[in-house]
């Protein structure tokens, strides 16, 4: 009798790391910029975004990777090229941290100029992605565009060659100051903050 009663105290420490480790995959959040798209229980946590038809991803398409940022759009005060003598802001660039968490925690990458994605954790670290811009919509007029990107596709070793399409989505600013600049801020950058969430596709 105390045998099976030594074997089976054993037996529900077990079942409750077991059933532990299942309930944390439920509650996951979507699959981030590093996961293994091969494994089909993380699969099964990838929700493609409803978005307006002007950014939608081709048919044959699958969502890969996930992720949330937050950062900066950089801007440079420059003459304008249609009206001599006077001012922009014009886009340099994006300066951003990308995570795996909602609220901004476990970094997995990192956003910048190209526009460009690089993933610092993980199996897929030091992979990154160039994109060039498609389509945009403005679904809040406080916030840059939400975006559709096609991946560049490269010969350097580290470009990441599954991915195809890139959106941009549910921003917060990031958008050039209102006001125009001076001829006595002409080249000086300004660094507006933004957060967005980023989803990578692949070919089905």
């Amino acid at each position: 009798m105390k045998s099976a009663i030594n074997k089976i105290s054993i037996i529900l420490p077990a079942i409750a790391v077991i059933a532990a480790v299942f309930t944390g995959c439920q509650k996951s959040e979507l699959v981030p910029l590093i996961a293994d798209s091969a494994n089909p229980a993380t699969k099964k946590m990838i929700s493609t975004p409803d978005v307006p038809a002007e950014i939608a991803v081709p048919a044959g398409n699958k969502v890969l990777y996930h992720c949330y940022a937050s950062g900066v759009q950089i801007y440079q005060a420059t003459e304008s090229t249609t009206t001599p003598g006077q001012y922009v802001w014009t886009f340099v660039a994006p300066s951003a941290t990308l995570y795996e968490k909602p609220n901004y925690t476990k970094q997995v990458g990192t956003h910048y100029a190209g526009p460009t994605w690089e993933a610092t954790l993980g199996p897929k670290k030091n992979l990154f992605v160039v994109g060039t811009k498609l389509s945009s919509v403005t679904e809040d007029a406080s916030a840059v565009p939400w975006l559709l990107l096609q991946a560049v596709p490269g010969t350097d070793p580290g470009n990441f060659l599954k991915i195809t399409f890139i959106q941009r989505l549910y921003t917060t600013g990031g958008l050039a100051p209102a006001t125009a600049p001076t001829a006595d801020q002409l080249s000086m950058q300004v660094s507006i903050p933004y957060t967005a969430e980023y989803y990578f596709f692949g070919e089905k």
